[in-house]
């Protein structure tokens, strides 16, 4: 596996399509998790958990968790940074915070979300640790 970065943070541009929006030309509620459930593979392939590396080995991060509040509408057209890190661990969960904001504008936020996932081995869904090398590389996230 290659070094984990200093921080576990990445932020993913994406822009925002027709199919995002209502007739209005304003962001669906549900759009925004189909936003931060990119950005967070985007982390997790960041971190060596690549959707192959999954898929080889079973081991995947299932939601269990979700907290989201809307802030401002997103509109058809608008260029997006999803702000994605990963904030906290236990011995099966990892808690991640996303934020979602115009990349023209940083400081417009439109939504912020919380999510905790806990780890599972396929196909039988039992819980296993999280990943050694994140709890090694970022022990101050342990708690």
């Amino acid at each position: 596996m290659p070094p984990l970065p200093a921080r576990p943070h990445l932020a993913v541009p994406l822009e925002v399509y027709y199919f995002d929006t209502d007739a209005g030309g304003v962001v669906h509620n549900i759009a925004y998790l189909r936003m931060v459930e990119i950005a967070r593979s985007q982390l997790a392939a960041s971190l060596g958990w690549t959707l192959a590396e999954m898929g080889r080995t079973g081991l995947v991060p299932v939601v269990a968790r979700t907290e989201i509040d809307y802030l401002k509408p997103a509109r058809l057209g608008d260029a997006l940074t999803i702000e994605a890190e990963l904030v906290g661990m236990e011995k099966v969960r990892m808690h991640m915070r996303f934020e979602i904001r115009s990349a023209l504008a940083p400081d417009t936020l439109f939504a912020r979300c919380t999510q905790t996932m806990v780890t599972v081995q396929l196909p039988g869904g039992r819980p296993q640790r999280i990943p050694d090398a994140w709890r090694e590389t970022y022990p101050q996230l342990v708690r």
